[in-house]
């Protein structure tokens, strides 16, 4: 638990320390995650049903099918906020671990796992800070709220708005422990490691951005 803590004053140390006893150390960072997800997925909540109900009602739904559907919304969103994150740690790893095959590194794929999870903090916390504005807002979309430089794009449907909903300062903090750690557990140089993960994150991010 110790390290969830270290990893964001000293990365390099903690992720030094994670190498030595790699094991399970991805497990206190994924269950902080997970809490820190649901607890984004309740604030995002009377948002989420605001747009379900402008949806349903310009669809001409009937009222009483519309309470089922955002009741199964709301189990399936919670249900999700525990499945996402584990799978995207472990996916995670398995993306590092391609990373460690063309620059040669010496990781192994649970190194690569723990990487994966102590990286994903900083993200956890943007939502949860995200969901927090939704819930103490009256806003009527998801979209209202960015800690991107989206929310300085004024059509929230246009493609520049995807492009700078990339560039969010928690996304970005992520991506650099994800470039210390790979350093540490690869025992590459920092540059080398940087624009592969960079470039790769970028065609990650830019091309999910637009399957949405």
């Amino acid at each position: 638990m110790k390290n969830s803590f270290t990893v964001f004053v000293s990365p390099q140390s903690t992720f030094e320390r994670v190498r030595e006893k790699s094991g399970s150390s991805w497990i206190a960072p994924l269950v902080i995650v997970i809490v820190l997800s649901l607890i984004t997925i309740y604030f995002q909540m009377p948002t989420l049903e605001k747009e379900m109900i402008k949806t349903f009602d310009a669809q001409g739904i009937d009222p009483s099918m519309q309470e089922m559907v955002i009741a199964t919304s709301k189990v399936t969103s919670y249900v999700f906020a525990v499945i996402m994150p584990a799978m995207m740690v472990f996916l995670g790893g398995l993306l590092l671990m391609l990373v460690n095959l063309f620059i040669r590194g010496e990781a192994k794929y649970m190194q690569l796992v723990n990487v994966s999870a102590y990286s994903s903090l900083p993200s956890a916390i943007g939502g949860l800070l995200t969901g927090l504005l939704m819930w103490t807002s009256n806003v009527q979309s998801v979209t209202e709220v960015s800690l991107s430089l989206g929310a300085l794009v004024a059509d929230k449907s246009s493609a520049l708005f995807k492009m700078a909903s990339i560039l969010n300062p928690f996304s970005i903090w992520g991506l650099v422990l994800m470039i210390i750690g790979m350093t540490v557990m690869s025992k590459r140089p920092r540059k080398l490691v940087a624009a592969w993960i960079v470039v790769g994150w970028l065609l990650i991010s830019i091309g999910s951005s637009f399957l949405y």
